[in-house]
């Protein structure tokens, strides 16, 4: 896309692209990721129109959110990381991005509980072809040296999609009750639906531009892979290899996952039922501070790992990573208490800083002590363990704690620092505990 010399080569004598083709290639899988969680974040919105929409409780709205989206992303992950290690990245994000769009687009015209639950599970089947071939294509794409900022600015899209789905959503939530009827060609359609279907339809509008745009680039050379390395190495036997090292960074990042997602699926619902706020004043009051602050992190926690990698700590990625886990332990915990909208506003917002700091440079952890055969494949592996606990458990957890145990809807605050308590305190142990391993093995690791 640009005729600027190539970089380095790369370890199979390869050239890596050009840097400013680089570069554009970051922007747009960071708004290709931005777009998958608006995507899936947008219910988080809809859940008292989900309530009298399709006459659910809290434990369907958890399931929503979580399972529903959650298993066929997170198991599907594993099979799109082997594709993403022998066909092209390319065509295999742009796919997945127009699947995943328009089954958010079809979700607006689902007439009962059921039918929007299989079109979140389409979502989640889009989605899951995204990061594992992201994480790939930026790694062939970047040098080593270079590697970890790229790949920590479009880990970054998780934070700006988070922050947009709630600005951007409180916005789509108050045109689709007031000004859908406007548009050309399909306002009079969009106005006879509900709310929560027309925010559903114009979300899912979003990303399909974005997968023809993906299909401009050019599928560069796989780095460090010699003919023939595919097949001699076995993941599990990999894995096994380092057992220790892969089960306390898989383990600490689902328990993290865990938090993370129970507090995305469950932020709004603490201020509209604890002070009293609408959905659009959710998305004004919370969606750009969040998005500009958690960027802000993903972009410190790439400064702060290419810092200490610079100061020859070869586990810079992995230090980063539990420095944000253990920031994210406070705030995890007391934040949902807050007493009033204020401070728990102001700890919402921190919550999403620990994460950025913390997430933002997790693929790159991995990356940093995966041979070049397996990354595909082991990014995917912790997406599915990351993703099946996550949202398996997270929304869900609040939801039943709700349903059950507390019996009171306003209670959400309690309940995600229940969940915060369990699982942030326990996730940030494990990655300390990774912490001396992964510097053995990312030092032996080729460029």
């Amino acid at each position: 896309m640009d005729g600027t010399a190539p970089e380095l080569n790369g370890l199979n004598g390869a050239a890596y692209p050009p840097a400013r083709r680089g570069w554009l290639l970051v922007t747009v899988l960071v708004a290709a990721y931005a777009v998958s969680f608006v995507d899936r974040q947008i219910l988080s919105l809809l859940v008292d129109d989900l309530h009298r929409g399709l006459h659910v409780d809290d434990a369907h709205i958890g399931l929503l959110q979580g399972p529903a989206f959650g298993v066929f992303y997170a198991v599907l992950g594993m099979p799109c990381g082997w594709l993403a290690d022998r066909v092209s990245r390319v065509r295999l994000i742009a796919t997945g991005l127009l699947l995943w769009t328009v089954m958010t687009a079809l979700g607006g015209l689902a007439p009962d509980f059921w039918t929007l639950f299989a079109t979140r599970m389409g979502v989640g089947v889009g989605e899951a072809a995204l990061v594992p071939a992201a994480v790939s294509l930026l790694a062939d794409t970047f040098p080593r040296e270079r590697r970890v900022l790229p790949l920590a600015v479009f880990t970054g899209g998780v934070s700006l999609g988070t922050g947009l789905a709630l600005a951007l959503g409180g916005g789509l939530v108050a045109f689709a009750r007031g000004g859908a009827g406007d548009l050309p060609l399909i306002g009079g359609w969009l106005a006879a639906q509900t709310p929560w279907q027309a925010v559903l339809v114009m979300a899912g509008s979003l990303g399909i531009p974005l997968a023809f745009i993906m299909l401009l680039f050019r599928e560069p050379p796989r780095q460090g892979l010699h003919p023939g390395d595919a097949p001699q190495v076995s993941l599990f036997a990999w894995l096994g290899q380092n057992r220790r090292l892969f089960l306390a960074m898989f383990g600490g990042a689902a328990m993290l996952y865990i938090f993370s997602n129970a507090f995305s699926a469950w932020l709004p619902s603490l201020f509209i039922r604890g002070f009293g706020w609408g959905p659009a004043q959710v998305g004004a009051a919370l969606g750009l501070p969040i998005a500009g602050i958690a960027v802000s992190g993903n972009f410190l926690g790439g400064g702060i790992a290419t810092l200490l990698a610079r100061r020859g700590h070869a586990n810079a990625t992995a230090m980063t990573m539990a420095l944000g886990a253990l920031v994210m332990v406070p705030v995890a915990i007391l934040g949902p208490l807050a007493g009033d909208a204020a401070t728990a506003r102001a700890a919402a917002i921190g919550v999403y800083f620990a994460i950025a700091l913390c997430f933002g440079v997790a693929t790159a952890s991995f990356v940093a002590v995966t041979p070049a055969a397996l990354r595909g494949q082991v990014v995917a592996l912790y997406l599915l363990i990351g993703n099946l606990f996550g949202m398996g458990l997270g929304p869900p957890a609040v939801g039943l704690l709700l349903d059950r145990f507390f019996q009171d809807p306003a209670r959400v605050g309690t309940a995600l620092a229940i969940v915060g308590g369990i699982t942030v305190t326990s996730g940030a142990a494990l990655l300390l505990l990774a912490l001396r391993r992964h510097a053995a093995r990312a030092a032996a690791m080729p460029a």
